[in-house]
């Protein structure tokens, strides 16, 4: 899916813009105290797109996923900004007056500089600026403090009004950007910059770059916010050789096989540890670019993209963890990734399938969210297939210690799929099996111009379905947690349950997350049910404990996923205990 298909589902989407630009003078002027009804908006709300993007709006549980078609600006940003790193400053920050109340004494400037440079990195822009009015100390210390600068911190108060506040137009926030960036000699610590539309902005955009490699950036954040989405990222952006984190979104990234680009190489970004690549258009080649010019890269993401590139080729000797997020890929190729725990995949709504291969990994030991309906699965160069009963040895992963699933159980096709991954994965200790429902189904193949009927595929269970199944290694000698997340009591779910508690020798723990569609009422009756059925169940371990989870605890987010010190970063955690009756 190339170029074409972006255009026709991004431009129509433009955010409203402001019609009355505002001139600023200088970052001192642009730079206005904040009221109290600006120190109550959040971090990285940008008005001018109608959108809260505070960490708060993470995404949602991994299902029900939108499907690209269905999801607006709104949607997208929220999504997109979700994802996005924190600010170090922050909006609800300010500086209390130099001279106190107490007989007129400056407790504050009393402080030793390097007090005084951290105080001050904490706060906006806007007001880590005006301290260089206070005296000349002052002005020595905002200039010899690392820039921390995010553009949605950059507020006006229109003229002639008490109380409201206005965000500058397009130009005007643009322009307040390169300001402070020409007062500040550096070094930048941390830039975000998302609240800006720099199409038609290239020079710009271009001084930004060059201030940006020649004052040592560490963090940076680059959105094209709003659209359009085929504003050309410049091949400046790979000159920024002092980058530590870099997410670019909104962008057509530059061809890295042209002359303009720097040779590949570690000497591109030999510090760069996090990667993440936003609704952007970019090409295979690209990405093979990076990753080669990246050698202390740790963490990678790929974050709304929809084919662009078709294929993820993952090949780093440093990378310890991958993220395709929000996104379906044609295929992710691991082709050689000696150093990679984790692989984490989180699909959008859409019938759409992506081929995910498992090549030379041996550390990893994370892996999901696998979908029987949406991925692929090769492992070296075999395809595994629904109704495997035998692996040979060169196709089973034994390093993935906690393995995520998400199956129909309501389609046998798959319930043997899911059969299948299992037995390539024969030392997972903690399984998560997140059961996807028909309804979302039929809503992924409407969006995509299909009508439901035409899915295909057997529907039934027998009812010696699960006596029939075969050994799984991983199931009877190693699994010791299982969660079954949007739990709604099928027949087929409570049989696979049964089956597992039937075989799992060592299993301790079952976590039960009932779909959040059910009432709390009815979540409560189905465990009590539940509880009642399962002394029936031929249980191998009878000192297993059920925890019942009747909504669930927390979203799942892009940071949580992320977070290495997580040993499972899969949601389920706590819950009231279901105590089996004897």
């Amino acid at each position: 899916m190339g170029e074409e298909h972006w255009r026709a589902q991004l431009l129509p989407l433009s955010g409203p813009r402001s019609r009355n630009p505002k001139q600023v003078s200088d970052p001192a002027d642009t730079i206005k105290t904040s009221s109290a009804r600006d120190r109550s908006l959040p971090s990285r709300h940008c008005s001018a797109l109608r959108c809260n993007h505070s960490r708060s709006c993470s995404l949602p549980r991994p299902s029900p996923s939108p499907s690209p078609g269905a999801m607006g600006l709104n949607n997208i940003l929220e999504a997109l900004y979700s994802c996005l790193p924190d600010a170090p400053s922050s909006p609800v920050a300010s500086l209390p007056a130099a001279a106190s109340g107490d007989g007129g004494v400056d407790r504050i400037s009393a402080l030793p500089d390097d007090v005084l440079r951290s105080v001050v990195s904490l706060l906006p822009v806007k007001d880590a600026a005006r301290t260089a009015a206070l005296s000349p100390r002052w002005r020595g210390i905002w200039r010899s403090t690392p820039l921390v600068l995010q553009d949605s911190h950059l507020l006006i108060r229109p003229p002639g009004q008490g109380g409201g506040l206005e965000r500058l137009d397009s130009s005007a926030r643009a322009d307040a950007v390169s300001r402070v960036l020409a007062s500040h000699p550096g070094p930048f610590r941390w830039v975000h910059i998302s609240c800006n539309s720099l199409a038609g902005k290239e020079e710009a955009l271009a001084n930004w770059l060059r201030r940006f490699a020649a004052k040592g950036v560490e963090t940076l954040v680059l959105v094209n916010l709003p659209w359009p989405l085929d504003v050309g990222l410049p091949a400046s952006i790979l000159r920024c050789a002092s980058l530590r984190r870099l997410y670019l979104g909104v962008w057509h990234f530059p061809d890295t096989s042209l002359a303009n680009a720097p040779s590949p190489g570690p000497a591109v970004f030999p510090r760069l540890q996090e990667l993440g690549i936003c609704h952007t258009i970019m090409q295979e080649h690209d990405l093979e670019y990076l990753f080669a010019c990246s050698p202390e890269l740790k963490t990678f993401a790929l974050i709304l993209s929809y084919a662009s590139p078709s294929r993820v080729p993952i090949s780093s000797s440093s990378l310890c963890c991958v993220l395709v997020w929000w996104s379906m890929p044609d295929e992710v190729d691991v082709v050689a990734a000696p150093r990679l725990q984790r692989l984490i995949l989180q699909c959008i709504g859409t019938r759409r399938t992506t081929k995910v291969r498992i090549g030379h990994a041996p550390e990893l030991t994370v892996l999901g969210y696998l979908e029987t309906a949406k991925h692929v699965l090769q492992i070296g160069n075999t395809i595994i297939k629904a109704g495997v009963t035998k692996v040979s040895p060169n196709v089973v992963v034994p390093s993935v210690k906690v393995l995520a699933l998400k199956v129909n159980f309501e389609v046998a096709e798959e319930v043997k799929t899911m059969l299948s991954f299992l037995r390539c994965f024969p030392q997972v200790e903690t399984l998560h099996v997140m059961s996807s429902n028909g309804k979302e189904e039929e809503e992924d193949e409407q969006d995509d111009g299909k009508d439901a009927g035409d899915a295909g595929g057997e529907k039934l269970i027998g009812p010696t379905f699960w006596e029939e199944v075969g050994p799984i290694v991983c199931v009877e000698s190693h699994v010791r947690k299982l969660v079954l997340d949007q739990f709604t009591m099928g027949a087929n779910e409570l049989g696979f349950l049964e089956f597992v508690l039937a075989r799992a020798r060592v299993l301790k723990r079952v976590v039960l997350v009932l779909d959040p569609g059910m009432a709390p009422t009815a979540a409560k009756e189905a465990l009590s049910k539940l509880a009642s059925q399962l002394p029936a169940a031929k249980c191998v371990n009878k000192n297993v404990e059920f925890m019942g989870l009747p909504r669930p605890m927390a979203d799942w987010s892009y940071q949580i996923a992320s977070d290495l010190s997580l040993s499972d970063p899969f949601p389920a955690e706590g819950g009231i205990l279901v105590e089996r009756r004897q």
